[in-house]
């Protein structure tokens, strides 16, 4: 697999719960399928902040159940656009909020390890754009510790 084409999550099923760009918690597996029939190689998996601890994304068992349908489509997760963030900036003057994000940030790169993701996206757009040099100290600051961790994860 050179050049992966796959398309984002929940792009191939309905809305879930009138969003496109949603991890559908209840249905999520039938996507592979359908990705498979299209001949796609991947899904771009999505952790949203709400309903975050439902996403497989975030166990081990989960991430079992992702490489197991994985294994049955041939369909693969290379990478997490991590909308959690958007919500929960890594970056937060809030230290409350920063550091439950930063430990969401750790969680998520020990699960996917099993998964092969190669790329996790942390989007700064809307209530998450760095607006000032202060969050862009914090947020790079944020990123420095993790380096460690992503680096042992792979």
């Amino acid at each position: 697999m050179n050049n992966p084409i796959g398309v984002m999550q929940g792009r191939l099923l309905p809305k879930y719960e009138g969003r496109y760009q949603a991890h559908p918690v209840a249905y999520w597996q039938v996507e592979f399928s359908k990705a498979a029939e299209i001949g796609l190689d991947c899904i771009e998996f999505i952790l949203d902040y709400n309903d975050s601890e439902k996403n497989p994304l975030m166990t081990p068992d989960g991430c079992k159940e992702i490489k197991a349908v994985s294994a049955r489509t041939g369909v693969r997760v290379l990478s997490v656009c991590a909308d959690y963030f958007m919500e929960a900036p890594l970056h937060s003057e809030n230290d409350k909020i920063a550091e439950c994000s930063a430990k969401v940030l750790q969680q998520l790169l020990e699960t996917v390890r099993e998964l092969g993701v190669q790329d996790i996206v942390i989007p700064c757009v809307d209530q998450s754009s760095i607006q000032n040099d202060s969050e862009q100290s914090r947020f790079k600051g944020m990123l420095s510790t993790m380096i460690p961790d992503a680096e042992r994860c792979g």
